[in-house]
């Protein structure tokens, strides 16, 4: 067995390994494929955090399809402000990784989207900047989303479509438990891909549980799949989970990357929920930690696969590590 698979088997989980879909080790593996015979694709989102590397993509270029960086925000007048990294651009760049930066919405209300002009200036200026950088496509990444104003985010995107260069690849972040907040029939024509952002099932401000079991996961697939083709769909996956003190609802965010060796000591698989979890004590006392583990990662691309979706996409690079990379490439296959 390879050292890197070696890793996903946590504490007392090693017999739930073998019951995982197409883990198979002999050979090098085909390019997982969706249902219209395209090669899955692996969106690598980049929350430019400085203090979290990026030397894995660096390293395994091939592992990632598209890089996906929050770049941009959308002002209220809707004017984009950057945050873009020129270092960071230059290696990726010269990685040969296609770029799709995220732009998200910096008033937190979506304010420019009720007004006519302010909706028209961020899709120009979003068009604008796709053009100018030469990049591949944009994200758009607009939450929370707001139902109220569902038909100007149709508009929004049907303005961004008609501005972008041709060819331009349009993804959109939707998330959970979002009602009517998105017009799939009218939007899903004019973009190439969403990504469901299928994590934080638990989190800061809850009790302590996991980030996206497996069930839950498919449940909220499988309604999207009722209104958006499954290959217009990228799966979100987590490279983290959390950490909380024994009966609090206040947690931390633990990067996959930064896992203590006291939550690998005690880490236990859950079967259920098909993630992994570890009860510990530390100088601050009891604590519960639930993460995606490279086996919970591993079951959500093995879903992805199941349901024939367009890729996945992980949130975020700065939380991963060699292994990360070494999973997709053997899982999912060596991207062009």
């Amino acid at each position: 067995m390879k050292r890197w698979m070696e890793a996903l088997l946590v504490p007392a989980a090693a017999a739930a390994l073998a019951v995982i879909p197409g883990l198979g080790l002999a050979g090098s593996p085909s390019p997982a494929v969706d249902a219209a015979g395209a090669p899955m694709q692996v969106v690598g989102y980049w929350a430019n955090d400085a203090t979290s590397g990026l030397a894995g993509l660096y390293k395994y270029p091939h592992a990632i399809t598209d890089f996906s960086p929050f770049w941009y925000s959308v002002n209220a007048s809707g004017g984009l402000v950057s945050h873009v990294d020129a270092s960071i651009l230059a290696k990726v760049r010269a990685a040969h990784v296609g770029i799709t930066p995220l732009v998200n919405d910096a008033t937190g209300v979506q304010a420019f989207l009720s007004n006519p002009v302010t909706r028209i200036n961020a899709a120009r200026n979003i068009a604008d900047m796709v053009k100018s950088q030469h990049f591949q496509g944009v994200d758009i990444d607009f939450e929370p989303s707001h139902t109220r104003l569902a038909p100007e985010l149709t508009g929004f995107m049907i303005d961004l479509h008609d501005f972008l260069p041709r060819g331009s690849v349009i993804t959109m972040a939707i998330v959970p438990g979002s009602g009517g907040a998105y017009q799939y029939s009218k939007i899903t024509p004019e973009i190439n891909q969403y990504v469901l952002m299928s994590y934080d099932q638990h989190d800061d401000g809850s009790a302590a549980g996991p980030v996206a079991a497996t069930p839950w996961v498919q449940n909220i697939l499988t309604r999207l799949e009722q209104s958006v083709p499954a290959n217009k769909i990228d799966l979100g996956v987590a490279v983290y989970g959390y950490v909380w003190p024994k009966g609090s609802t206040s947690a931390t965010t633990v990067p996959y990357n930064a896992v203590t060796p006291i939550m690998n000591k005690n880490a236990k698989w859950d079967v259920a929920d098909q993630e992994t979890y570890a009860t510990y004590t530390t100088s601050s006392g009891p604590m519960v930690a639930w993460w995606e583990s490279l086996q919970g990662m591993n079951q959500k691309i093995q879903l992805a696969k199941r349901d024939h979706l367009g890729g996945i996409a992980l949130w975020h690079l700065g939380y991963a590590n060699d292994s990360v990379y070494q999973l997709l490439l053997h899982q999912v296959g060596r991207q062009p």
